[in-house]
């Protein structure tokens, strides 16, 4: 469950998880292989070798399973972002998820910073909120009719 405060979290580090993913995604380019030349390529195979790849593959999926949950975090604001329909909003969360820091945002925005967090928070609290509209008997809502 997304609570408030864990979106805000989402929202303060989304432009530096971005990132590291994408660093993240260039180095598993790489390769992990270990190359022999000469009399050693010959000769037969230690354990260091393989010790080296075991090492990295283990590496991968302790990673991996941290990624996961960064991943789920960053695709459940994606899928929500366009419930920010107010201009002044989506600006200040575009800003936020650029990687500018609140004291720019404040700046750029001719506000304060305070009011900046405020409107983070309300940002937030819309994202977090379940869209009536798409609302069934089975979430124990009842659909919007219209009038």
């Amino acid at each position: 469950m997304y609570t408030t405060k864990k979106i805000m979290q989402i929202i303060k580090y989304y432009h530096i998880n971005v990132q590291n993913l994408r660093d993240m995604q260039q180095e598993s380019m790489k390769s992990v292989g270990v190359s022999q030349y000469g009399l050693e390529a010959s000769l037969p195979k230690g354990n260091d070798i393989k010790s080296v790849v075991e090492n990295e593959a283990l590496r991968r999926i302790e990673n991996t399973k941290f990624w996961a949950e960064i991943i789920t975090d960053i695709k459940y604001l994606q899928d929500r972002w366009d419930r920010i329909t107010d201009e002044k909003e989506a600006q200040i969360l575009s800003l936020r998820l650029s990687g500018y820091r609140t004291t720019d945002i404040a700046e750029i925005m001719k506000m304060t910073r305070s009011g900046v967090h405020r409107t983070l928070e309300r940002i937030a609290c819309r994202i977090k909120s379940y869209p009536q509209v798409y609302a069934t008997h089975s979430t124990g809502y009842e659909m919007l009719k219209e009038a």
